[in-house]
């Protein structure tokens, strides 16, 4: 039998949790509202993916940022006037049901210059959404503008810069607002085919999901947040037509600590990369053509908050791609291990993402259509456009440009060449570092006869349709070498009509990924 002192210890520890249970202040409540436009002023080209981008933020938010659904709001395609709409609604909600202990992000994806956002042909100064921010009764408000020369939000009155790295606030202190620009005050802010989105967003949608956990504790916070999307915002652009692009921030915050914008292991389902070596990662759709997100993983492995369902998880390596298909379930994990991914071939795991063009270049062989004509022989180059769901099962497009020439048999001496088109649709499939392709083709053949026994010449254009087959294989990244075989029946003119005539081809050479 316990002692009444032992009893009495117990119970002071239980008396003492509860009443740190009652003392730990209520977690913020978080409102959000994401506004995309991809339509600006008449004549500036349209955004092909803002009001998708303010959607996956939004999406990141809810799902491991703590925004409930009943508090996000997506504003895609709207004017001006219907943004001042939804922020006169969103401030009188807030002056109805938010505290000072309540938090807010606003985000903005559209066309921008001197000062104002471009909405389908309006125009909404960015001082009111400074001016908005400043208002919102709300301990902690957050702005960000993704657009280009977004850094003059940043200037407006009321903001302080912060130079360097530092810790920003603690979540029980927090206090102020922030405004993050995707771009400097002269800079462009760029959308990228690749990735499906603009930059800055993607990565800071990477980031909100896990991908700037760099501390390892679950949990994302501003200054981890900004720090990864500057940098691969930076990176991303070094190189692009449009220049750099620099993202900034500027704060007026009070208070000491940590913002945590976001906790990825609280989400639906999680992603665990359960790797230790640092590296570029691709998370994209099982059907591969939406991309997820694009990482750059730290040393260590990294949890990704993401919604329950099938990923194709891919990175390099030196001869190809390494990926895993996973399923991630509804309130648990999928653990991706070194050990369980997979070689594939480069050409297989870059049609996922996009289109690839492959040149090939080689000899051919043709079997003749004519008479005293038993084979021609010359030159073809191949140009082949590989995009998954091109058009049902079909996922390339070929064009073939051939020129052959031939001498005709002792008894009846001619010449002849031979200029040929052919279009083409296949499938492709792999094995290692073999690929294959199959599928139908049509084109049309130029014959030029020369030196004809009366001394004449003769021409003709010839119809032809076959099927083709080809075998690819991998030397390097981006060098192999291929061998092709087609067959099918040219529409030859004869002196009694027109007849059809069989016919094989071939081609072998070396081909190249551009």
């Amino acid at each position: 039998m316990r002692s009444p002192r032992c009893r009495s210890r117990w119970l002071d520890v239980v008396l003492l949790l509860l009443l740190s249970g009652l003392a730990r202040p209520a977690e913020a409540r978080r409102f959000a509202l994401a506004i995309g436009q991809n339509v600006g002023d008449p004549g500036e080209e349209r955004l092909r993916f803002a009001d998708a981008d303010a959607a996956r933020l939004l999406e990141a938010m809810v799902e491991v940022g703590g925004v409930s659904l009943g508090d996000a709001t997506a504003l895609r395609g709207a004017e001006a006037e219907g943004v001042r709409s939804a922020l006169a609604a969103l401030e009188s909600r807030m002056a109805r049901e938010a505290t000072r202990a309540d938090q807010l992000l606003l985000y903005v994806s559209a066309h921008a210059d001197e000062g104002e956002l471009h909405l389908g042909g309006t125009r909404l100064p960015l001082a009111e959404l400074n001016d908005f921010l400043r208002r919102a009764p709300v301990g902690v408000a957050m702005l960000v503008v993704d657009s280009c020369r977004s850094g003059a939000v940043t200037r407006l009155k009321g903001l302080r810069p912060v130079e360097g790295a530092r810790v920003l606030v603690e979540a029980a202190e927090i206090a102020g607002r922030i405004v993050i620009s995707s771009s400097g005050p002269d800079e462009y802010a760029q959308e990228s085919d690749e990735l499906g989105g603009s930059y800055f967003t993607h990565h800071l949608v990477a980031a909100i999901r896990g991908a700037a956990d760099t501390s390892r504790d679950g949990r994302v916070t501003l200054q981890e947040a900004y720090s990864y999307a500057y940098a691969r915002t930076l990176e991303s652009t070094f190189s692009t037509p449009g220049g750099v692009q620099r993202p900034s921030y500027h704060v007026d915050l009070r208070g000491h600590g940590e913002l945590v914008l976001s906790e990825p292991s609280r989400g639906r389902g999680r992603l665990v990369l359960d790797i230790e070596p640092a590296g570029r990662w691709q998370i994209a759709s099982a059907d591969g053509r939406t991309l997820v997100a694009q990482l750059d993983k730290a040393q260590g492995p990294v949890v990704l908050g993401l919604s329950p369902g099938k990923y194709r998880v891919r990175t390099r390596s030196d001869d190809g791609q390494l990926e895993r298909t996973v399923s991630v379930p509804e309130g648990g994990e999928a653990v991706v291990r070194f050990a369980e991914l997979e070689w594939t071939p480069v050409p297989k795991v870059a049609m996922k993402g996009g289109s690839l063009l492959t040149a090939y270049l080689g000899g051919t062989a043709s079997t003749g259509i004519v008479r005293g004509i038993d084979a021609t022989l010359g030159v073809e180059v191949r140009l082949h456009l590989a995009r998954p769901g091109l058009l049902g099962p079909v996922d390339t497009a070929a064009l073939a440009i051939a020129y052959r020439r031939a001498e005709g048999s002792r008894s009846v001496r001619f010449g002849q060449d031979e200029l040929e088109v052919r279009l083409g649709s296949e499938r492709s499939f792999g094995a290692g570092r073999m690929s294959f392709a199959l599928g139908p083709e049509v084109g049309a053949l130029l014959v030029l006869q020369s030196n004809l026994p009366d001394g004449s010449g003769r021409t003709g254009l010839e119809g032809y349709a076959g099927l083709t087959a080809q075998a690819r294989l991998r030397l390097s990244r981006r060098l192999g070498i291929f061998l092709s075989a087609s067959g099918g029946a040219a529409a030859v003119k004869r002196d009694s009509g027109v007849s059809a005539t069989w016919r094989a081809l071939g081609a072998m050479g070396v081909a190249a990924d551009l």
